[in-house]
């Protein structure tokens, strides 16, 4: 019989959950889970496995028989030891969640078997149209379990995404109280960092019914809920070979995405990193209070930088639009485009506009600008870094001795912060210009990686020989439009853009997307056309995008050294389109209820 794949496999599974199939079926999808080839594995995604595993270990108990969960366990081992997409994220809390199911089904408990579909639903957006709920109630139904109902398919992770659905609509009681229900679960069930997460969430809705006072307390409860986690779990001293309790980071596997999770359920022991990820948002909610209490653009900031920083899913999340609330009942109808330009995209930006030569004063100032936007959210060390990232860039645009004069009045917090860093930025500045540049940078890209910081690859092209002497243009250029702003390679063009530009450009750039998408030529669209679909007249068009030339031609003289002409982003010959040779990506965030028309 040939090797099933684990496509096939499932669905066998599947099948025999809905009630067809036939135990001929279900026992040959037991058989090939064991015998999985590691060719197999070795092409599929952590969590497909991790799910399949699951569900194995469900329909074995609906069964009456299967794999043990030894033998799932060593399928997960084999998966591990040889798969290059295994990324240690989903398996490691699997393996105890299959342990969970067997012993659910040993022991007949509904506490344990609704841990176990709380575990499996985490991170994984299709858990409640998935046949796990169905499974489960299946299975405590067999066992003799009764009155769960629908708890299989309330878990921690669905309540709390429906949560964050209710306070992005402004539905804030109904927010209140599925955060309220997947708070109660994460605690009960020991996800520590989920749990101080969703603390925040809590505050926030707390301001958006306008409970202040509401607010404080549930920020009183979540410092004593952490420093209650910290003191309970211990102090684990970090080594090289320290695995956290906690990740930070964005991670996808398959149908799973997560910035902060677990590695473990109920860690013993914390070191450094996971005790500041946990006290990241306390930190956030004393900050989202003292702006509830001063209007302060300051406050606002060091929240939403703290909150967002290193998630690169942010801007697509529920929290724009929630904190696009927050400020609105705070502070009252008024433009909120910065909440958008997150400290974490500010960053990019300067990394991206390296690479238009930005001028060296312009450098300077965007990178000390940087530095203290971070030291106010409390990223002190993320802070040094970014000044190190401006100072590499501004040693392979301008030299040695333009940036010793200015790197050198923060050298002792520097010293003190980001010794390992610094000392590979110190090693590049005695390289001679014509022993080239990409030596030192690998050296300091080492350095740098120890810490949670964006990717430096935006400035790469800023480091081949001879660039200094060079005005010729980057490879790409990227045009993003954040709320109400205008950006060409990290390059502020309008602070304040026209409505008739942006729809303009939205059309163009969703027409260079389709294009690239489709594998043909970019079309020109004529002033008639893109009239048409912005609701504007022909000669309208013709003015903003005349107007939108100068003002581009402006703010690149001022800004960069490169010599970028508006015609090189934006060819104008026989209509309209972004060069799609010069133009890479096209991104437009617009502030929520707003639309490119």
């Amino acid at each position: 019989m040939p090797m099933q794949s684990v496509s096939e496999i499932r669905g066998d599974l599947q099948e025999f959950v809905r009630g067809g199939g036939g135990s001929a079926a279900v026992e040959r999808a037991f058989a090939a889970v064991g015998q999985l080839a590691d060719s197999e594995l070795q092409r599929t995604d952590e969590h497909d496995v991790a799910m399949l595993l699951c569900l194995a270990g469900v329909c074995a108990g609906l069964a009456g028989g299967g794999p043990t969960a030894l033998e799932l366990r060593a399928v997960a081992d084999r998966y591990a030891d040889t798969s290059i997409l295994y990324t240690g994220r989903v398996l490691p809390r699997v393996e105890e969640t299959v342990e969970l199911i067997y012993r659910g089904v040993e022991e007949k408990s509904a506490e344990i078997l609704l841990e176990a579909a709380d575990a499996i639903s985490q991170g994984w957006a299709e858990y409640a149209r998935s046949d796990f709920p169905a499974a489960f109630s299946q299975l405590a139904s067999t066992l003799g379990i009764e009155g769960t109902g629908d708890e299989f398919l309330e878990t921690s992770y669905v309540s709390w995404k429906r949560g964050l659905e209710d306070s992005a609509r402004g539905s804030v009681e109904e927010a209140l109280a599925a955060f309220g229900t997947s708070l109660e679960k994460y605690r009960k069930y020991s996800y520590y960092a989920d749990a101080a997460w969703l603390y925040t969430d809590l505050v926030i809705a707390r301001l958006l019914s306008g409970e202040v006072q509401a607010a404080v307390r549930v920020l009183d409860e979540q410092r004593r809920y952490v420093d209650d986690v910290i003191a309970s779990a211990g102090h684990r001293p970090a080594t090289e070979g320290t695995s956290y309790a906690f990740h930070l980071g964005d991670v996808r596997s398959g149908g799973y995405s997560s910035f902060v999770d677990s590695a473990v359920v109920g860690p013993q022991g914390l070191g450094p990193d996971d005790r500041a990820l946990l006290r990241r948002y306390v930190r956030v909610s004393e900050s989202l209070l003292a702006y509830a209490g001063s209007r302060s653009r300051r406050d606002l900031d060091a929240a939403l930088d703290l909150f967002s920083f290193g998630w690169l899913g942010y801007l697509d999340s529920p929290y724009p639009e929630i904190f696009h609330r927050l400020v609105r009942h705070l502070e009252g109808p008024e433009p909120v485009a910065p909440l958008l330009l997150t400290v974490h995209v500010r960053w990019r930006g300067l990394l991206q506009a390296s690479q238009l030569r930005i001028r060296s004063a312009d450098l300077i100032r965007t990178a000390m600008d940087l530095r203290e936007r971070l030291q106010a959210a409390g990223l002190e060390t993320e802070a040094d870094i970014a000044l190190l990232d401006a100072g590499m860039l501004h040693f392979a645009l301008y030299g040695k001795a333009a940036t010793a004069s200015w790197l050198s009045r923060q050298l002792a917090e520097l010293r003190r912060l980001v010794p390992g860093p610094l000392q590979a930025v110190v090693e590049a500045l005695q390289v001679p210009p014509q022993a080239g540049l990409q030596t030192p940078l690998a050296h300091y890209l080492g350095a740098r990686a120890a810490h949670r910081v964006p990717d430096f690859m935006p400035a790469f092209g800023v480091f081949r020989r001879d660039l200094r002497s060079r005005r010729e243009l980057p490879a790409e250029v990227d045009l993003a439009c954040y709320g109400e702003s205008l950006w060409i390679n990290g390059i502020l063009i309008y602070e304040t853009a026209p409505a008739a530009l942006v729809a303009i450009l939205g059309e163009l750039g969703r027409e260079l997307t389709q294009a690239r998408a489709e594998e043909r030529e970019v079309p020109y669209l004529s002033a008639a056309e893109l009239a048409e679909r912005t609701g504007r007249t022909s000669s309208a068009v013709v003015q903003v995008v005349r107007r939108f030339r100068a003002v581009c031609q402006e703010q690149l003289d001022r800004s960069t050294e490169l010599g970028l002409k508006p015609d090189d982003v934006l060819q104008g010959r026989p209509g309209y389109r972004f060069s799609p040779t010069v133009v890479g990506e096209v991104e437009f965030r617009l502030l929520p209820g707003k639309s490119l028309t």
